[in-house]
């Protein structure tokens, strides 16, 4: 998808959107009753050089169509939009009329138009040695998101709005911290491979934090100790096609805390941790198959406040086929009755915090080592040749702001 804050340092690219604006700038102004100002001329100056490093870097990820909306523009930007772009269908429009990309419109609800280069400029893009690494971000893009979700059991989220909040202490540090750790990873060898070795299409490494505010939340409420995780386009990828990714050239180790949400529950409950797999201890689901229908049925009791009554949603198939809520209920209270005070308190946005904290001070302190990791929900994948150290700073972190050493398990190997 087309990306706003997307930047290129190449100056063979510089140089045609230079001649580009120049030119077509003048042409266009021609055509105009009155003069652009100069701060509408700035935006139509970036919202081109924006256009052609979305051109550039998908010609060298080899993807060249690029998904971009043509909705009508707000009449306020919001904190999450890069200001100054409201005449991007206008621009696109100017451009395809010039010859630089083709703009297919989509005729589909639901399904972006899309933008490809043309003419000449394509066949400059063919012949160039633009990199990855020419690839950058605009200062400026927000990193600490803020939002409302309609329904959140186990991080399954159904409709999600953002919310503009109040800048504060506490999200000027949060947006600090995720800027050192994208500074570093920016200047990180992380790409993705198809079966053969080829590389293929994937964004920049980039990371955003995400705060929930639950359905019940007043008006207005604005609180960042709930949810936070961190994502990036890696987590959006079919499991089969992680085993592509590959950081400074190496396959990556994933490496997980183990039954992370329930022991963070046992600490919340001041209650030691028991050990071992804490979803295989559920009487009469202990078996393998059903610990996928388990764990989503104890992550869904964490963040609901009501009884469970029937199965989570995308449990077919993972329970017994005969089991009714109530009984997967009463299995796991009896799996679990020390947590008993904890379930169905809608605690789970709370423990999501606590989970966020410790992956953002093992990525601190793995950026300070130049050691490239990159989170995946509560756990991280890092190079093979770096996952013992990263594991070692993972459980220092869980203990300093736990005070318990989490375990950590090697996942899988890709």
């Amino acid at each position: 998808m087309f990306d706003a804050w997307l930047s290129c340092s190449d100056p063979h690219l510089e140089t045609i959107a230079g001649d580009l604006i120049l030119n077509w700038g003048r042409a266009v102004e021609h055509d105009r009753q009155r003069r652009l100002r100069p701060a509408d001329r700035q935006n139509r100056d970036n919202i081109v050089r924006a256009i052609l490093a979305n051109l550039a870097f998908a010609a060298a990820m080899e993807a060249p169509t690029i998904g971009v909306s043509l909705r009508a523009a707000k009449q306020r930007t919001s904190r999450y939009e890069r200001s100054g772009f409201r005449r991007l269908p206008e621009i696109l429009e100017l451009l395809a009329a010039y010859g630089i990309l083709r703009l297919e419109r989509s005729t589909t609800k639901r399904v972006a138009s899309t933008i490809t280069a043309a003419g000449s400029f394509a066949d400059d893009l063919h012949r160039s040695r633009i990199s990855k690494r020419d690839f950058g971000q605009i200062p400026g893009r927000e990193t600490v998101f803020l939002s409302r979700v309609e329904r959140d059991f186990a991080g399954r989220e159904e409709g999600r709005e953002l919310i503009e909040y109040q800048e504060a202490s506490v999200t000027g540090r949060f947006r600090a911290e995720v800027g050192i750790i994208n500074a570093f990873l920016g200047d990180a060898d992380i790409r993705l491979e198809d079966a053969q070795g080829q590389s293929i299409q994937c964004g920049l490494p980039f990371l955003r934090r995400h705060f929930n505010l639950p359905p019940d939340a007043p008006e207005g409420t604005e609180r960042f100790d709930l949810g936070g995780r961190l994502f990036g386009w890696w987590q959006n990828l079919p499991k089969a096609q992680r085993r592509g990714i590959r950081i400074m050239g190496e396959p990556v180790a994933d490496l997980d805390f183990a039954s992370m949400f329930l022991r963070l529950a046992y600490l919340e409950a001041g209650q030691p941790p028991p050990e071992g797999d804490l979803y295989a201890v559920i009487p009469g689901l202990s078996e393998p198959r059903w610990r996928p229908g388990v764990k989503k049925a104890a992550l869904a009791m964490l963040f609901r406040t009501s009884p469970l009554t029937r199965a989570p949603r995308g449990t077919r198939g993972e329970l017994p086929p005969n089991i009714s809520g109530l009984q997967l209920r009463g299995a796991i209270l009896a799996g679990h009755p020390a947590l008993a005070g904890i379930f169905e308190t809608g605690i789970g946005l709370r423990l999501m915090f606590i989970e966020s904290q410790i992956l953002i001070a093992a990525l601190l302190t793995l950026a300070e080592k130049r050691i490239p990791a990159i989170p995946m929900h509560d756990g991280l994948m890092v190079a093979q040749s770096q996952a013992h150290q990263a594991t070692t700073i993972m459980g220092d972190a869980a203990e300093a702001i736990t005070g318990y050493r989490l375990p950590i398990l090697l996942k899988s190997l890709y």
